[in-house]
Order: structure tokens, then C-alpha cells, then sequence
């Protein structure tokens, strides 16, 4: 099995995890069951209390992140590039809400790409919560039924769904051309589009685009139709960059940089990334190992073992303010007292030191290209501003 199929298969367990998290009253997302294998009985996923609060922990910080992104100077515009997006949910919450406000990308392998532009075709919920008319350009008819999304080993490691918000919005009129299945005609020539990408559904404000991102390496590459690069952006990726070997993760992530700093862009472009790392412990050890006899490989685990090599690495790319903290560390500064009675209430957590060791190799990192001319590591400003309220560990 090729690698590429083995990072792409890995979404089930991530997925389950989500919607057993869900299930037990973590947080509120309907959407997701609409995800689920079409083999899978809802009724029968269940998962252990430590992995349910993990996930639970994990798409909180991800999205607090996110959310104080779009509310500060709520009135400008702003976008977001989702890398590995797989099937998250989190678009259909967030443009019903921000509407004109907000331009959405979501990046993944052509063929969850595809699948997923089939799925928001198939689910009015989905197609709703998009303002705006939507194209497709679904040009593989024997797709399997669901999509895929990239995820990590085990848990709550590398998928990206919504937390706490709820509802599909307003419905919109969407125009009655249909979906696509046969060869685009449309489609840029090899060479008006050397990078090979795909973008199987378009629209406004939401585009989803099919490229592997071993192919973005330079600022030319990353200028994926409909991204604007005069925007307030945020990348966002959930265990996806990790795949990489490090030296293509940093081009992919210098490509970006490259192309928000140059004098046409907006200058303003933040990160929120998660990813496990190994901690150079026997128990990151045996992580590795368990993953290597899967067939998977996370390579920034060892190359970037703690999570100040995580927020040192952010530094040197360009993000010129940068922190982290583990989930562990997440779990209890960013929690209050009335939201922690709530998930205690939930489960009774029992395994209260495994939870702590598991979610200790778990990280969120956050970073932004302004500043540019500030020395300190923590002083986000601009839409970013509302980041310096997080506790951080790093």
C-alpha cells in the first residue's frame, strides 16, 4: 500500500473518535454523523473516557484559536486555508456565520477532495450553510460512497471538526446545474496548471481544492484559485504537515510566507497547527513505534521532539510571534471552573495519569507574521490581537 493510501486510510479512528466525543456530550455537532461509513451503526461507537476527553480538549484549543481569530476586527474580511482538511466540519458552521466576511479553503489528496464535494452535493445541510452559488466539478463517477480525511494513528490526533457551535444557518438558492461526472472540459491545460491541483466545488466564499501539498513549495505554487492574498490568513493544520518529511513541511510553510509577505500581500498571516511530538520519552518512543507497525510515519515527531523545537521551527520560518502549549497543559489553564464541573460530569475519568501522559505528547502551536518589527516572541497585534489573552507553556 502506498503511503499516500496508508495517510489518507488513517481516517477512520480520528473520525469515530470525534463523533464518540460528540455522542457523550463533549461538544455539539450534528454534522458529523453525516461523515460517518455508511458500515458504521452511530449507536455502536463508543470510546474510552480518556480518549473522548482528549478529543474533546483538542477540537476545544483548535477552535478557541480560531474563533478569537475571526472576532477580532470582526469587520474585516478574513480567510482561512485548511491544510489536510479532509471531511471537517467546520466550514459549514463558520460562513453561515461570517457570511461576506470570511473565504474559506480546504486542501487535501484530488481524491478526498472529490468525495467530500460529493458529500456537500448529496446533503442540503451542507450545500445550505455555503453563501452563495456552488460549482461542482466531480469528474470521477466510481467514488467510494464517503470521504476520506487525513488523520493520525490513533484518537483524537489528526482530524478537524467543530466544537461548540451548532446550526446550518440560513438557506441559499444554489443554481441547477448539477454535478459534473465526466472529464472536465474547463479544466487549465498541464501546462496552465503544472502543479496538477483540482477544484471540485467553488463558490464565493468556500472553495475546495484537490492537490497534493508536497507540490506547494514555492510561492507560485500556493496560488490556488480564489485565494486572496490581500486577506488576514490563517493556515490551519490538524496532524497534516506532520506526513511530511520536515525539510517539505518547512518549504510548504516558507511558500506561504513567502507569498503573504510579498509587497501586494496583506502581510498578515497566522498558523494554529497540532501535532504530536515524542518528547524524547521511552513513552514518545513507543508512540513511534506502534505507529511504524501501522505503516505510519509521522517524521516531525522525531525531528522536532518538544515543543520548543516546535515554536523555534515557526520562528525561523518567519512567524515573528510564536507559542505553544501541550494538551495536558491546554487541559487545565485554558478550561474553566464551570466548563471542567460540565465534562467531569460527563464521564468519570478514571485513568486520570494515562489521560495526562497520552495528552502531554499532543501539541497546539500558534504563530503570526506580524509584528514585523517587534522583539517580542508574544505579542500578537492585528487580527491576531486577541491570541496574547491565551495562556501558553512556550
Amino acid at each position: 500500500m502506498s503511503r499516500n493510501k496508508i495517510v489518507q486510510d488513517t481516517d477512520s479512528d480520528a473520525l469515530l473518535s470525534k463523533f464518540a466525543a460528540e455522542r457523550a456530550g463533549y461538544y455539539h455537532d450534528p454534522l458529523l454523523k453525516l461523515f460517518l461509513p455508511s458500515n458504521i451503526d452511530p449507536a455502536h461507537v463508543h470510546k474510552l473516557p480518556l480518549f473522548n476527553r482528549g478529543t474533546y480538549v483538542r477540537v476545544m484549543a483548535v477552535s478557541k484559536l480560531i474563533d478569537q481569530f475571526l472576532e477580532t476586527t470582526s469587520d474585516t474580511k478574513k480567510q482561512i486555508i485548511s491544510l489536510g482538511a479532509g471531511s471537517d466540519t467546520r466550514p459549514f458552521y463558520l460562513l453561515p456565520k461570517y457570511r461576506s466576511n470570511l473565504m474559506y479553503h480546504e486542501l487535501d489528496f484530488a481524491v478526498s477532495a472529490r468525495q467530500k464535494a460529493e458529500l456537500v452535493a448529496k446533503h442540503a445541510v451542507l450545500k445550505d450553510a455555503i453563501p452563495g452559488p456552488v460549482e461542482y466539478d466531480i469528474h470521477t463517477p466510481d467514488l467510494p460512497h464517503r470521504p476520506r480525511r487525513r488523520s493520525s494513528p490513533r484518537l483524537f490526533v489528526p482530524s478537524r471538526e467543530q466544537a461548540s457551535q451548532s446550526g446550518s444557518g440560513p438557506h441559499h438558492l444554489h443554481p441547477s446545474s448539477g454535478i459534473n461526472t465526466h472529464p472536465r472540459h474547463n479544466s487549465p491545460s498541464p501546462a496552465q496548471n503544472p502543479h496538477g491541483f483540482e477544484t471540485p466545488l467553488k463558490s464565493p466564499s468556500y472553495y475546495i481544492h484537490g492537490v497534493d501539498l508536497r507540490h506547494l513549495m514555492t510561492p507560485a505554487s500556493v496560488q490556488l484559485p480564489g485565494i486572496d492574498f490581500s486577506l488576514p490568513t490563517l493556515l490551519v493544520s490538524e496532524c497534516c504537515l506532520c506526513y511530511l518529511e520536515p525539510d517539505a513541511s518547512d518549504a510548504v510553510l516558507a511558500a506561504f510566507i513567502k507569498a503573504f509577505t510579498s509587497p501586494s500581500s496583506s502581510n498578515q498571516l497566522g498558523i494554529v497547527s497540532y501535532e504530536p511530538f515524542s518528547s524524547d520519552d521511552q513513552f514518545g518512543r513507543v508512540m513511534i513505534h506502534n505507529l511504524a507497525t501501522r505503516g505510519i510515519s509521522i517524521p516531525t515527531m522525531m525531528a522536532f521532539p518538544t515543543l520548543q523545537a516546535q515554536v523555534s521551527r515557526l520562528r525561523g520560518l518567519g512567524f515573528k510571534a510564536a507559542a505553544a502549549g501541550n494538551l495536558k497543559y491546554v487541559h487545565d489553564a485554558w478550561i474553566n471552573g464551570d466548563e471542567m464541573q460540565k465534562i467531569d460530569a460527563l464521564e468519570l475519568l478514571d485513568e486520570r495519569e494515562e489521560f495526562d501522559l497520552l495528552v502531554a505528547h499532543y501539541g497546539i502551536y500558534w504563530g503570526s507574521t506580524v509584528p514585523e518589527s517587534d522583539s517580542s516572541d508574544y505579542k500578537f497585534e492585528g487580527p491576531f490581537g486577541g491570541w496574547i489573552d491565551f495562556p501558553r507553556q512556550i
